[in-house]
């Protein structure tokens, strides 16, 4: 019999099972489920408060540009008076609150740094050290570019118009130029500096959020499931041989209808697990997706037909899943990647394959 005759067989065959039909309908449902819960959560950010009583323009940019910050921990809003800050502090609706009073600008150019922002601060936070330092960093970033601004104004650099531009045979440059530029080199890695990433907020791509946390927790569910998946299959494999359907193949023959048996289960199974992450809206990056399933397959076909060979006895195959299984868990990233804490688990995770399909992401 030809291969490709027999792998359509299986799959008619496999297409006639009820039970594994159920479980390819049961498990999209559960992770479509599972998304649908991570997207109906609360945003579960800390709350901090803004007042600000100042018309300084250094202390309106940098309110702006707090309350528009996503990729952190904390989500800003502004607050229209002091005593109303007060309040939602001392209710514990927000951790903190900072009130812009002074003039922040004029009072850097002072060398005036003490007492510059009032901060009110509920009695039950722990974050007043990380949002100060939050607040100062985006703080002196943005007196930075004033002060970069100043001193070329002074030193006659700027304006740089566009008759003096024509003289020199350069483009004309402004504020907005000058601005764009060092912005730029803030994200380009040409200055130090520290990039956190948080796991509670709804993130964009390449942040971590709700969204990219929800896709963690899919992707190793999918893991899981196409390790059960593999496992039905080289069970059908050991009944097959039990009722003689490879009793005239030998050495690679048996090997290689093995690995079609071993596909006919697995392939549809990744289909399905494909299209999971697109329908939860959770998906980034299809060839990425497509690649790391592709690894899968290959790396668990390899350690089913590995894992087949040395294990003959169908109840000795079923008694060691369960241990695969909890090592799967265990070794590898599919809930939380605990090298972090342990790092001899980096030498046990490299024998299980879904670690391959783990690590692409």
């Amino acid at each position: 019999m030809k291969p490709a005759v027999f792998f359509s067989l299986q799959l008619k065959r496999l297409f006639k099972n009820k039970s594994f039909l159920l479980l390819l309908l049961l498990f999209p449902v559960f992770i479509l489920f599972l998304s649908h819960t991570f997207r109906a959560e609360e945003d579960t950010r800390i709350r901090v408060g803004l007042c600000l009583a100042t018309e300084d323009p250094l202390a309106e940019t940098l309110c702006k540009k707090l309350t528009e910050t996503e990729d952190s921990l904390f989500t800003f809003f502004e607050v229209s008076d002091e005593d109303e800050l007060k309040k939602l502090v001392q209710s514990n609706q927000i951790e903190c609150g900072y009130l812009f009073r002074k003039p922040l600008g004029a009072e850097l150019n002072k060398s005036r740094i003490k007492n510059l922002i009032t901060v009110y601060i509920s009695e039950n936070t722990t974050c007043k050290g990380i949002l100060n330092e939050l607040v100062y960093a985006s703080l002196f970033e943005e007196y930075a570019l004033s002060l970069l601004i100043n001193c070329l104004y002074e030193a006659s650099h700027l304006p740089f118009t566009d008759e003096a531009a024509v003289s020199f045979l350069l483009p004309p440059v402004t504020d907005i130029d000058i601005e764009r530029s060092y912005r730029s080199h803030l994200s380009d890695g040409s200055t130090f500096r520290f990039e956190i990433h948080f796991l509670s907020e709804e993130g964009s791509s390449g942040s971590f959020g709700t969204t990219t946390a929800a896709l963690s927790v899919i992707r190793g569910l999918t893991a899981v499931f196409l390790l059960i998946c593999g496992f039905l299959g080289l069970l059908t494999i050991h009944r097959d041989r039990k009722n003689g359907l490879y009793t005239k193949l030998y050495g690679v023959h048996g090997y290689l209808f093995s690995f079609f048996s071993l596909l006919s289960y697995l392939l549809p199974s990744a289909f399905i697990s494909l299209l999971i992450p697109f329908l939860s809206g959770c998906a980034q990056d299809l060839w990425r997706e497509v690649s790391a399933l592709l690894c899968y397959i290959a790396a668990m076909i390899l350690f089913y037909l590995i894992l087949g060979t040395l294990i003959s006895n169908h109840t000795m195959l079923c008694a060691a899943f369960p241990m695969i299984l909890l090592c799967t868990l265990v070794f590898t990233p599919v809930i939380a990647d605990l090298s972090v804490f342990f790092p001899w688990i980096k030498a046990v995770r490299y024998a299980l394959p879904a670690y391959y399909y783990l690590m692409f992401f």
